[in-house]
C-alpha cells in the first residue's frame, strides 16, 4: 500500500465516529484490506491503529457489531502471527472480557492462533494477565469459546499455572458444565508432571473433584470419572491418587452403587475408570480393589444388556497385556466362567454384543498389542491359558469350527470382528494347528471371493502371511499360502483380465 492507501484508511477510521457513515466506513475498511498484501496492510494498520475500530464493538445494533468483528478479524489476519496479541495487548484484554459473545470469540480465536502457531511468542511474565483472562473463559456459556479456553489454558508454560489455578477457582462456584471445564484444565495440567499435580492438589481441585462424585448429576459424575481416569493412567498420577486414598473413596462408591437408582448409568463409568487403571496395573488393582472384579463378574452373570458392552470392553482392555492375562487367570473359576459367557455372547446375542465379545476375546488371546511381548518368546503359561480359553468358547461345534462359521457371517461388521479373533488365535502355534485341522477352513481363507471389504482383506492377508511360514501345514498348502501372499491382499482374477485386455 502506498501513502494514499494509508490516508484512505485513516479517512475511513475517522468516519466511524459519524453514525450515519459508520456502516459504510466499516465496509470501506474491509474492502481496502481484503485484496491487499499482508505486509502492506500491516504497515498501514500499525500507522493508523485499531482503537477507533475497536470502539465500534459497543454499538447497540448486532449487525454493526458483527461487521466490526469481521473488520477486526481481517486486521489481525494481516498482521504476523502473534503480533495482534503482542502489539495490542490491552485491546485483546478488553475484547476477552467483553459482554458480547462474538467479541469474546474474536479475541480468544486470536490468542489461540498465537499460542498454537508460535508457542513461545507470549512469555509468561509479560502476558500472564492475558492467560488469566482466557482462564476465566473456561466458564463461558458459549461452548465454542469455553472449548478454546480449555485448549489454550491446558497448554501454557509451567510458570503460568500458579496464577491460572488460583484465578480459575471462580468456575467452581458455577454450574456443572463450567466446573467440568475447569476440571479438564486441571487434569491436563496435572498430567504434565508430579510438581503440577501437587500444585493442583494444593489449590483444592483434586479433593473438590472427588467430593463432587457424590453429586446427583449422573452425567457430571461420569465426566469427573473420565477426567480422573486420564490422570490415573500417568505413573505419577496413580501413585498420587493411591497416596491420597482417592481410589479407596472411588471404590467405596462402587460398593454402595447398587442401591442407587442411577446404577445402570453410573456403573459403566466406574468400570471404565478402574479398567483404564487395571490395564496398566492389573495385579495391584485386583489385590487392593477386588470390588472391581466382583462388579465385572456380576455384570456378566446378570446378563444386563445395558452393562454388558462396557463389561466386555473393560475385560478385553485389561487382558490386552501379558500381565493382564496372567492376573485375570489368577482369579480362578469366575474368570473361566466369564470366558464361557463371552463365548455364548459370540454365538447368540445382539449384533453389537457379538462384535464386542469377539473383540474382547481377540484381546484376551492375542499378544501383539503388548509391546513387551514382541521382542522375545511368549510366556509358556500364556500359551497354555489362551489355548484353554479358546477351547472353552464352544463345545458343540468346536471353537475353531464356530469361528469358521462366524467368519462367514453375511454382516461385514461381525465377519471383520471374527477375523480379528482369528488373527489373535493364529498368533499361537496351537492356533495354527487348529486351523490346519479344521476341514475347509484354509480353503475358505484362500478363496478371494470371500471377505470383500478392505478391512477384512487386510486382516485376512496378515493371517495368511503368518500361516505361510507355519510348520503346521503340508508343503502343498504352504505353497498355496505363499502364492496368495505374493499376489497381495487385493489381487483378483478380474483385475488381471482387465490388465491383460488393456495390454493387448
Amino acid at each position: 500500500m502506498g501513502p494514499s492507501d494509508t490516508d484512505r484508511f485513516r479517512e475511513f477510521v475517522q468516519k466511524l465516529q459519524q453514525e450515519d457513515e459508520r456502516v459504510a466506513a466499516l465496509n470501506d475498511i474491509k474492502n481496502l484490506l481484503t485484496f491487499k498484501p499482508a505486509g502492506e496492510s500491516a504497515q498501514v494498520i500499525r500507522n493508523v491503529g485499531i482503537t477507533k475500530i475497536l470502539q465500534c464493538v459497543n454499538l447497540p445494533e448486532k449487525s454493526q457489531v458483527d461487521l466490526t468483528c469481521e473488520v477486526l478479524r481481517l486486521c489481525f489476519e494481516k498482521l504476523a502471527a502473534g503480533d495482534a496479541v503482542k502489539n495490542y495487548t490491552s485491546h485483546i484484554m478488553y475484547l476477552l472480557r467483553h459482554e458480547k459473545e462474538c467479541v469474546r470469540k474474536l479475541a480468544i480465536d486470536e490468542v489461540y492462533k498465537t499460542v498454537v502457531s508460535t508457542p513461545d511468542a507470549l512469555p509468561v511474565p509479560q502476558y500472564v494477565d492475558v492467560f488469566v483472562a482466557v482462564a476465566h473463559l473456561v466458564a463461558d456459556e458459549n461452548v465454542g469459546i469455553s472449548n478454546k479456553a480449555v485448549l489454550i489454558t491446558s497448554n501454557l508454560p509451567a510458570p503460568a499455572y500458579p496464577k491460572i489455578l488460583d484465578e480459575m477457582k471462580i468456575a467452581l462456584d458455577l454450574g456443572s458444565s463450567s466446573k467440568c471445564n475447569a476440571y479438564e484444565v486441571v487434569t491436563n495440567i496435572s498430567a504434565k508432571s508430579p510438581e503440577l499435580l501437587a500444585l493442583s492438589y494444593e489449590h483444592g481441585y483434586i479433593e473438590h473433584m472427588l467430593t463432587e462424585l457424590s453429586s446427583n448429576d449422573v452425567l457430571y459424575q461420569l465426566n469427573i470419572l473420565e477426567l480422573l481416569s486420564r490422570l490415573a493412567i500417568k505413573p505419577h498420577g496413580i501413585n498420587f491418587l493411591v497416596e491420597q486414598r482417592a481410589l479407596d473413596k472411588i471404590a467405596e462408591n462402587i460398593v454402595g452403587i447398587k442401591d442407587n437408582a442411577f446404577a445402570p448409568l453410573l456403573l459403566p463409568g466406574y468400570m471404565k475408570f478402574f479398567g483404564c487403571i487395571a490395564h496398566l496395573y492389573p495385579q495391584e488393582i485386583f489385590q487392593k480393589y477386588p470390588v472391581l472384579l466382583n462388579t465385572l463378574w456380576e455384570t456378566f452373570n446378570s446378563g444386563d444388556l445395558n452393562l454388558l458392552p462396557v463389561a466386555l470392553d473393560t475385560l478385553g482392555f485389561i487382558g490386552t497385556t501379558i500381565e493382564g492375562k496372567l492376573s485375570l487367570a489368577a482369579t480362578g473359576c469366575k474368570f473361566t466362567q466369564t470366558v464361557q459367557k463371552t463365548g455364548e455372547l459370540m454365538r447368540a446375542s445382539t449384533t453389537d454384543l457379538k462384535i464386542r465379545a469377539l473383540h474382547c476375546m481377540s484381546n484376551l488371546i492375542g499378544y501383539d498389542k503388548d509391546p513387551t511381548a514382541r521382542n522375545g518368546p511368549i510366556d509358556h503359561r500364556v500359551t497354555l491359558m489362551t489355548r484353554e480359553w479358546f477351547r472353552s468358547l464352544s463345545t458343540t461345534p468346536e471353537s475353531t469350527q464356530m469361528l469358521h462359521e462366524i467368519c462367514k457371517n453375511p454382516f461385514p461388521e461381525i465377519s471383520e470382528a471374527a477375523y480379528t479373533l482369528l488373527d489373535a488365535v493364529t498368533q499361537h502355534r496351537w492356533g495354527e494347528e487348529l486351523v490346519a485341522r479344521t476341514p475347509g477352513f484354509i480353503e475358505y481363507l484362500l478363496d478371494r471371493s470371500t471377505g470383500q471389504s478392505k478391512e477384512i482383506k487386510e486382516v485376512k492377508f496378515g493371517i495368511i502371511r503368518r500361516l505361510s511360514v507355519s510348520a503346521a501345514f503340508e508343503p502343498s498348502v504352504v505353497e498355496k499360502l505363499t502364492a496368495y501372499v505374493q499376489k497381495g491382499p487385493f489381487y483378483s482374477e478380474h483385475s488381471l483380465e482387465v490388465a491383460m485386455e488393456e495390454g493387448e
